[in-house]
């Protein structure tokens, strides 16, 4: 250490006496790191643990008794089972895993599987109803089981849940995980239920999903499906419907996706992160906490998931302004702090802008003032620019100029962007898109008819056009916005 110290004289020394100054060093990190996540999984584990005791297997003709029951015409007789399949409790878990895993089985067979777990209702018994939900290649049998989920009552399986709506290919099922979750008091299938009903081939899955947003919100007090998720995706859910406490099952879990944030299996973290940017307004001081992980991966992954939140993370702003502070971090807080959409945040940005000399820092910067910097923005943006910067640099700056009310001034470098090998294709047009759409706003029916041609070529949902596609839209994208800023 003390021949580092004397290194750093010599060449300070040495650049006083050239008459040159050493550059300004950056500012060293204030931002508290600490283990964070896995003295929490631990202590949420000691609270709630994941795996239950061994039991003795029930008596198998006990267990088929019950099966054969619930396979009965007779409404009482299968009310009966349903009680002695709770009675045999986790003695029958192995038994009835075998037997819905069963696909040579008969569909009643293994949807009595199904009923008797939901019967049951043990985390044994729940983990294989998830379980089937997630593998089993039957759609009937997995709408099946999400309804056994619900029926169950135990909210740990809340997680897997949300990430099936990821993988889950039937509209159907779709609609039955949405249904599951909201009994929990989780509206993450509200995603799902839109979709399907917009864009379902299926005429009564479309019925389906309508009716099912509707009754959600109107058991909420809302007008319709749209209101209830905007509220939602806002965040104003919690003022009129305060969460429901979870539970520790629950919380176990959530710290275990958490956890998983530092893997280095891409998928378990992008699939931790879908999780996590959907589960309710709770989970957002935990995601807060893991800011301060000594674990560089967890914490940028962390504020990923805040950023995915948007504004149902407004109660991290505190500590994503502070996380500005870890170089590594500040990126991708000043994106989440960008989505949340907090313009108390913006001088903070602007800050960061003017103080800091590295340039991925900076391009985050620069971008995220466009969602939350103000009148005092304009002139960083502006300077950052300027021709002598990284085209990417520019390219955020110019963007956020945009946002600001000054497309005007950066349309023709937008252009230019388009065809710009070294540019940001899609930035470029996402930008002048913006832009269009703004004057359209308030300047006359050529403004407008130009948005509508611009809108026209928008990619129809759910499709991906291929390169050679992306670059037919982009030249008559081009020639529109060449048309533009003739207007201007």
């Amino acid at each position: 250490m003390r021949w580092a110290a004397c290194a750093s004289v010599v060449t300070a020394l040495l650049l006083a006496a050239c008459g040159d100054e050493a550059p300004p060093a950056e500012p060293k990190s204030t931002f508290e790191l600490r283990a964070v996540v896995e003295p929490a999984l631990a202590e949420a584990l000691a609270r709630s643990p994941s795996a239950s005791a061994a039991v003795t297997p029930a008596d198998p003709e006990a267990v088929e008794a019950v099966l054969s029951t619930l396979e009965s015409p007779d409404a009482r007789m299968r009310a009966l089972a349903l009680e002695d399949a709770k009675i045999l409790g986790d003695s029958a878990i192995a038994a009835l895993s075998a037997a819905i895993a069963d696909t040579a089985a008969a569909p009643a067979r293994r949807t009595a599987c199904a009923q008797a777990l939901g019967a049951i209702a043990t985390s044994s018994a729940v983990d294989v109803l998830a379980t089937r939900l997630e593998t089993d290649p039957e759609t009937w049998l997995r709408a099946q089981c999400a309804w056994q989920i619900r029926a169950a009552g135990l909210d740990e399986a809340v997680p897997r849940l949300v990430l099936r709506l990821k993988y889950e290919k039937d509209g159907a099922t779709v609609v039955w995980i949405a249904d599951a979750l909201a009994s929990f008091g989780y509206l993450a299938g509200l995603e799902g239920l839109r979709v399907l009903r917009d864009t379902a081939r299926d005429e009564s899955v479309r019925t389906d999903a309508l009716e099912r947003l509707d009754a959600l919100a109107a058991e909420r007090g809302f007008v319709d499906g749209e209101e209830l998720y905007a509220a939602w995706w806002r965040g104003d859910l919690d003022a009129k419907l305060p969460p429901r406490e979870p539970s520790d099952a629950l919380r176990r879990e959530v710290w275990d996706r958490i956890g998983r944030l530092s893997e280095w299996d891409l998928r378990r973290v992008d699939d931790a992160r879908f999780v996590l940017s959907r589960i309710e307004g709770w989970v957002v001081p935990m995601l807060a906490a893991a800011l301060h992980d000594e674990d560089v991966y967890t914490r940028v992954h962390a504020a990923q998931c805040l950023e995915r939140r948007g504004p149902r993370a407004r109660a991290a702003v505190d500590e994503l302004i502070a996380a500005l502070a870890d170089t590594r971090l500040a990126p991708g807080a000043a994106a989440a702090l960008a989505a949340i959409g907090d313009r108390g945040a913006g001088r903070a940005i602007e800050d960061l802008l003017r103080s800091t000399r590295d340039v991925e820092l900076r391009v985050a910067a620069a971008r995220a003032l466009g969602s939350i910097g103000g009148p005092a923005s304009l002139d960083l943006l502006r300077a950052a620019w300027a021709p002598e910067n990284p085209i990417d640099l520019r390219q955020s700056a110019a963007g956020s100029l945009v946002a600001l009310g000054e497309g005007d001034a950066v349309a023709p470098f937008h252009l230019e962007c388009l065809d710009e090998k070294s540019a940001d294709a899609g930035a470029a047009e996402h930008a002048l898109g913006h832009w269009i759409a703004r004057k359209a706003e308030s300047g006359g029916v050529t403004w407008r008819s130009l948005s509508v041609r611009w809108t026209a070529l928008e990619p129809a949902l759910g499709s991906v056009p291929d390169a050679a596609e992306v670059a037919e839209r982009r030249a008559r994208r081009g020639q529109i916005a060449r048309a533009a800023i003739g207007l201007r």
